[in-house]
């Protein structure tokens, strides 16, 4: 007599290798492993071989976690507000800035190693918080503010210029190896993202393709020195599925030529477009949050 099969086995086409839920949901592998393993915050299944396999709930319960982030929830205290079906505490001036405002201690930490000019710990402070919070959040939260500050003091102070070129050096650095290491294992459609601002938009860029790379896409990046007159011989040579373009005075007429000329569909920064006008021309979101998303429902449909 056939034995039942087991549970697992019959939700089998329900449950989603860590990759697939890294993607859709934009958190890192690194950081949902260390979800389950510091704070319990998911409870994937394994396979025999140890695999992780994570089910519908197991995703849903992920997007929890990130709008609790979102709201300056404490990772350490997520869970007692998710399995207690409260509502979340408010956050009062902490007396322990580490358990009650991350930022403000990630911030505290990375301010007095940029000043000590320590890269190691410096790095060390980097790698905790993107492997407990999502890159994008990490950004929006720590890494923008502190180094768009940074850049302003050294214009009214300008003995705190090397504060500003050293974590410019090591955020760049650091970005470039992650994008590079998301890169190589992506197998997503060819994006081309150019920065036509060169150090100004440096680490913005250089944020936006490890969102990208990390969501699946192939990005090729371009981030000095570009115009739009060097882009007609390197979209001759290869094939692109998006051209996305940085840059606060982007000329859309050159680049509707562009879009026309090598069927391809834009997506620009900073620029205002009237999509009406410019179907295959498209604003990226502020928020990195949104980028993949915006671009995932344009090019599922798009043909220029």
């Amino acid at each position: 007599m056939r034995s039942k099969p087991s549970t697992e086995l019959t939700n089998a086409a329900a449950l989603f290798p860590i990759g697939t839920v890294s993607e859709q949901t934009g958190v890192n592998s690194v950081t949902l492993r260390a979800w389950e393993r510091r704070y319990g915050l998911i409870k994937p299944h394994r396979t025999p071989k140890g695999h992780r396999l994570y089910s519908e709930h197991d995703v849903e319960r992920v997007k929890q976690v990130l709008v609790l982030l979102e709201q300056g929830i404490p990772v350490s205290r997520v869970r007692d507000v998710l399995d207690n079906r409260v509502a979340p505490p408010a956050l009062r001036l902490a007396s322990s800035v580490e358990t009650d405002d991350p930022w403000r201690h990630y911030r505290q930490q990375m301010v007095r190693f940029i000043h000590k000019m320590d890269t190691r710990l410096l790095e060390q402070t980097f790698n905790e918080a993107v492997s407990l919070y999502s890159l994008e959040l990490v950004a929006k939260k720590l890494l923008q503010p502190l180094y768009y500050d940074l850049a302003q003091q050294q214009q009214w102070l300008s003995a705190t210029t090397a504060d500003y070129a050293f974590f410019h050096e090591f955020l760049c650095a650091r970005l470039s190896s992650r994008y590079l290491q998301h890169n190589s294992r992506a197998n997503g459609k060819r994006l081309l993202l150019v920065n036509t601002q060169a150090t100004t938009k440096h680490v913005e860029t250089l944020l936006l393709a490890n969102t990208l790379s990390q969501h699946g896409y192939l990005v090729s990046l371009l981030s000095h020195y570009i115009t739009l007159e060097h882009l007609p011989l390197v979209l001759e040579r290869t094939a692109f599925s998006a051209l996305l373009v940085l840059g606060d005075a982007v000329n859309l007429a050159q680049l509707q030529s562009l879009i026309t000329l090598y069927h391809l569909p834009a997506f620009v920064s900073d620029t205002e477009i009237n999509s009406l006008a410019n179907q295959h021309l498209h604003n990226l979101p502020s928020e990195l949050a949104e980028v993949s998303q915006a671009l995932d429902l344009v090019l599922e449909t798009a043909v220029v």
